[in-house]
């Protein structure tokens, strides 16, 4: 059913297990990943012009150019591992949402395979996540997975807060 998965990452642990889980989801669909890792403006040497010195320029931009190739470099490794095709994509953009939208537009992916980041509470009110805006405004379907341990701890934790609120 899907053959090219968009697999979006910001290299933290909740993005390395859907990578997993994508790369599994792949290999079982016979289907090609597009790895994609969203670069902030702010770490483009030409947002800081002559503001910086060119060494301290120069070594944030290898930082920001080194933390692309290891969190897609993971990605490329597990797909290797597991047979699938992939390609890594590095984009420049001040909304990653929006950034994965395009790039599943832009590569013709029919699967946007991403990872639930949950803020809670207020600030998932008033902000929204990169998930649900990525839910809400893209064409190309979505699969959000949630891995087991974050529903089993969230259960664990209402389970003491109804105990608290029986005693």
């Amino acid at each position: 059913m899907f053959q090219h998965i968009l697999l979006p990452t910001d290299g933290s642990q909740l993005s390395r297990d859907t990578a997993q889980r994508a790369v599994d989801f792949a290999k079982a669909a016979n289907a090609t990943i597009t790895a994609l890792y969203a670069r902030q403006p702010g770490q483009e040497s030409e947002n800081y012009g002559s503001m910086v010195e060119p060494a301290v320029l120069a070594q944030m931009v290898s930082g920001s150019e080194g933390k692309a190739k290891e969190y897609l470099g993971f990605i490329k490794k597990l797909c290797k591992e597991a047979g699938v095709a992939c390609t890594a994509l590095t984009v420049v953009s001040e909304s990653p949402w929006e950034a994965i939208i395009n790039a599943a537009d832009d590569h013709n992916c029919d699967l946007i395979f991403m990872s639930k980041h949950g803020r809670g509470g207020l600030s998932s009110l008033l902000l929204g996540s990169e998930t649900y805006r990525v839910l809400t405004h893209s064409s190309v379907p979505v699969l959000v997975y949630r891995p087991p341990e974050i529903d089993a701890s969230r259960r664990k934790a209402k389970a003491r807060e109804k105990e608290r609120k029986r005693a």
